[in-house]
Parts: C-alpha cells; sequence; structure tokens
C-alpha cells in the first residue's frame, strides 16, 4: 500500500574552505520533555529580526533542517522565515564535521539555530551567535564521544528518555543497548521530533504570534511513524552502527546484537574477534530476521556481517545517518520503515 509522504522543503547553505572555530554558547535553559533553548539575549536580537519583517533559522542537518521548514510551511509563515542547512545529502558525516568560515558566518547570523544536541552537532552549537536562540532536540552535552555515557553534562536531568519508560526494557535475547538514551540519533525518537517542533513552533509564536504555537503538522507526521513502528511484526535483529537503534522502541522488533559488539559500535571502535563471531553466528544460524546497517559509515565488521547476511539471504536494511540529497526527513523515515516493514514481512 503506497505511504503518504509529506512534503518538506529547506535552503541549503553552501560551504568553502574548512576552519574550526569554537565560540562558547550561552547556559542552556531545558524545556519540556528535554529539548534545549537557550539564548541570553534572544528576545531583543530575533524580536528585532522579526521587527524588519524575517526570521532565520540555521539548522545543523537537512533532518532538522526539513523539520524546522515543516513547522514554517505548516504555519504559512514561508515569506517571514527562511530555513538554512549546513549539512545536506550524505557526504558528510555530522559527528566528524567541522564548521567551514562560511558556516560559522551564516550560523552567527541566524536569529534561532536548531540542531540534534547530544554532543551530535557541537559545531552548531558552539558558533551561535549570543543573541541567538538555541533550541535542540536533545540536552546540549560535550562533543559525543561515547566516553562516558552515564554524563550529558549539566542537562543531564532534562533528557526527553528521563521521563519516557523505555518501550523495549530487557530483552530475553541480546543487549538493547542501541536503543536506549545514550543513543545520540535522536531523530528516529518521534517524541522527541515531535517536542522538537513543538518547542520551536512556541518560539516562533512569541515573535510572530501569527505563526500557531504548536506543530501540528509534525505531530501528525510522528503519529503515523510511530503507529507504523508498532505495527511491525515480532522479529529479531542485529544492528551494525546505532543509528537506527531508537527507530525499535515500541516496536516488537527486537534487538538482539550481542552486548559487546554494541557497546564497542556505540564507542565507534572495532569489535573484538569474539564478539564480532558471535554476532556473525546469529546472522548465519538464523537467529535474525534481518541485518540494519549504515552504508554511511561503514566499518570492516559491518561489511562481514553484511557480506553473512547477503550469503544466508538474511535481509539487509541500510539506514544512513542523514537523508540523501534528494529525499527529505519525512521521506527518509518513510523509507526506512517501508524497507523495515518488507524485510520483515
Amino acid at each position: 500500500m503506497p505511504r503518504r509522504r509529506p512534503s518538506l522543503r529547506t535552503s541549503r547553505a553552501s560551504r568553502a574552505s574548512r576552519t574550526t572555530t569554537a565560540l562558547a554558547v550561552t547556559a542552556a535553559a531545558s524545556l519540556t520533555l528535554g529539548l534545549t533553548a537557550c539564548g541570553s539575549g534572544a528576545d531583543s536580537g530575533s524580536e528585532a529580526s522579526a521587527d524588519n519583517g524575517g526570521i532565520h533559522v540555521v539548522a545543523s542537518t537537512s533532518t532538522w533542517g526539513d523539520i524546522a521548514q515543516q513547522v514554517v510551511d505548516d504555519a504559512d509563515a514561508a515569506d517571514d522565515v527562511t530555513v538554512d542547512t549546513i549539512l545536506s545529502g550524505t557526504d558528510d558525516d555530522p559527528h566528524e564535521y567541522e564548521a567551514t568560515a562560511r558556516d560559522v558566518a551564516t550560523i552567527r547570523g541566524a536569529d534561532v539555530v536548531v540542531g540534534n544536541g547530544a554532543g551530535y552537532d557541537n559545531w552548531l552549537t558552539d558558533n551561535a551567535g549570543d543573541d541567538a536562540e538555541v533550541i535542540t532536540a536533545a540536552p546540549l552535552a560535550e562533543e559525543h564521544d561515547h566516553s562516558d555515557h552515564a554524563d550529558h553534562g549539566d542537562h543531564g536531568d532534562h533528557g526527553a528518555g528521563d521521563e519516557q519508560a523505555d518501550d523495549h526494557d530487557d530483552h530475553d535475547h541480546g543487549s538493547g543497548i542501541l536503543e536506549g538514551e545514550d543513543n545520540p540519533h535522536v531523530w528516529f525518537n518521534m517524541d522527541r521530533v515531535a517536542e522538537f517542533a513543538d518547542t520551536l513552533a512556541a518560539h516562533l509564536h512569541s515573535l510572530d504570534d501569527g505563526i500557531p504555537a504548536e506543530a501540528d503538522g509534525v505531530r501528525e507526521m510522528t503519529d503515523d511513524f510511530r503507529q507504523r513502528i508498532a505495527d511491525l511484526p515480532h522479529a529479531h535483529v542485529v544492528l551494525t552502527e546505532p543509528v537506527a537503534g531508537l527507530l525499535l522502541r515500541g516496536s516488537e522488533v527486537h534487538d538482539v546484537t550481542p552486548a559487546g559488539f554494541a557497546r564497542a559500535v556505540l564507542n565507534e571502535g572495532e569489535p573484538s574477534v569474539a564478539d564480532l563471531s558471535t554476532t556473525r553466528d546469529l546472522v548465519t544460524d538464523g537467529e535474525a530476521d534481518a541485518l540494519i546497517t549504515n552504508t554511511q559509515s561503514e566499518s570492516q565488521a559491518s561489511r562481514q556481517l553484511t557480506d553473512a547476511a547477503e550469503d544466508n539471504d538474511v535481509p539487509v536494511v541500510n539506514v544512513t545517518e542523514t537523508p540523501g540529497a534528494d529525499d527529505d526527513y519525512a521521506g527518509y523515515v518513510d523509507g526506512v520503515i517501508t524497507d523495515l516493514e518488507d524485510a520483515l514481512s
């Protein structure tokens, strides 16, 4: 059955030669469910921009830029609010990206800076202007090097997961580690996406009361995705990368990735020979119904598991870190869920 794909649009900011510039961001004040909004001079700076006929939003990746653009489009505010995105497509890994001089100029000229948080895109938030409102889907944190998953800085008490029960508690098989709150890929957590959109809508409404204070269109989209995820059949999957882990929460799809392997990839390291062998056995012995991987960040271990899956007719679902250049967030998530539906049917 064909799925409706909501239309999202976002403008793309070009990039020049790389340079590293870091400016301290003002302390973050957390909003509902871990949505972080900050900016000491946001009221004066952003309102002045709004009074002059335009609000400039800058997003770290096309994921958050697309969601911001949908908030704007659903409010019929396209003429008053512009959204620029720094990273688009799958050529760059947001984990490793360094802002260019032109990126920094774009970020510092924004009235509102939006991104992922959780240390995933500090190159964005660290360069926000003092007057900018910074809104992230997860609390701000030190760069996400996975060295200490228990510590998310001063915002640790405000993570969305702190107010949500993990719908995928302690499976009988596998670790479920990649579905936990330590996973920074929060654009697959539909609760966080909806709260991010509502937080952005509320801030834009404070600048222009013609913009609705709630992001109903985004909530409708995330509700649809959440239902499709819940409808996935009972199955066991192995994940070679953490990117898709949070998508499985609330479903009957169990992450059976062995704990040693899962911790290694979450720490961006290579698993031990023993952990790799144990994981491969799940694929070759028929314990895994599908393998979920990420060709945008492929390792030697993930390539070996992909080869083993293909040799044993185990479906392989590829989930990249970011949407493709010709895709948007809605189409990207729709495609991932459709691939899971097809693989597990």
